[in-house]
């Protein structure tokens, strides 16, 4: 049963018009965005989801035009039915994520895009993840392709405590490195320039700052093969290949005013990764990275 369907006979035609009908599922927790002209309603809509995820534990409420923190990602939410913890573990592709959405960014929404990299991970790669999170790009990548190393950077510090978690949990300890810091300064500090097959970037309204510093953490040399970075931006406008216009132009941009032509870059794939505003969108894409022969 959908949420709107559930609610029919409850609200009135105008406000089922104004009902957010998607939300996101996170191990027994559910998040809603909820219309201001529904506030009223909240009791209503926490029920009507209960009645369809009868062993949810807890229902929070994410306000419409919700601020998020620019450094760790995290949303206001408020507890609108059940338990007050936001504590939950959450299962996605064989692996366990245990997250609280209070403290930590996390969405179920990514799990296509964590697959999709994992299946492009070659055996015996190693790999810098820029924005790790609780680590979920790389435990995911860990779990599909056991002969890799992955360094997960991470500035907040509740996610650097769960990636640790749950880096036990999916018994990945060894592969996957948890590191709490600024990626800036822990490249430098850990010496991890010229060293990776692959970087993720998974920060869209942050990355382009930090492209130059992923291209110098990948291992190139004048007769390898080059190296990848997955880079994720802000486009707007309409669906179709004008959307990564900007975004490729920037990419190439800002490699060629820091590199000039050393560097030849060509885009393996490219793909809108979801919608956060009315002609607004997350794309990816994936930068080939190679040095001039």
């Amino acid at each position: 049963m959908k949420l709107k369907e559930a609610l029919k006979d409850v609200l009135d035609e105008n406000e089922l018009k104004k009902l957010i009908k998607s939300y996101d599922l996170i191990g027994d927790i559910i998040l809603i965005r909820i219309h201001h002209d529904l506030e009223s309603k909240r009791e209503i809509l926490a029920g009507a989801l209960h009645k369809i995820y009868p062993r949810v534990r807890t229902i929070a409420a994410v306000p419409l035009y919700s601020h998020t923190d620019k450094l760790y990602r995290t949303r206001d939410l408020e507890v609108i039915w059940g338990d007050d913890s936001m504590e939950t573990t959450h299962k996605e592709s064989g692996c366990f994520f245990k997250v609280n959405p209070k403290h930590v960014f996390f969405s179920p929404r990514l799990s296509y895009e964590r697959m999709r990299v994992a299946k492009k991970v070659l055996a015996g790669e190693t790999i810098i993840n820029m924005f790790s999170g609780v680590g979920c790009f790389s435990i995911v990548i860990a779990k599909i392709q056991p002969q890799t190393k992955i360094y997960s950077i991470d500035v907040n510090p509740y996610a650097y405590e769960y990636m640790k978690k749950n880096v036990t949990l999916n018994k990945l300890e060894g592969r996957v490195i948890p590191i709490l810091g600024d990626v800036r300064e822990e490249l430098k500090k850990l010496g991890l320039e010229d060293v990776a097959d692959r970087v993720l970037m998974p920060l869209p309204e942050e990355a382009h700052s930090l492209l130059p510093l992923a291209v110098k953490a990948l291992k190139l040399d004048n007769e390898g093969a080059g190296g990848v970075i997955h880079y994720y931006d802000v486009s707007t406008g309409r669906k179709g290949d004008d959307l990564f216009d900007v975004p490729i132009q920037s990419a190439k941009g800002i490699i060629s005013s820091v590199f000039g032509n050393s560097l030849r870059m060509e885009i393996e794939e490219k793909r809108i990764v979801r919608s956060v505003a009315p002609r607004k969108y997350h794309v990816v894409l994936d930068l080939h990275v190679e040095r001039m022969r």
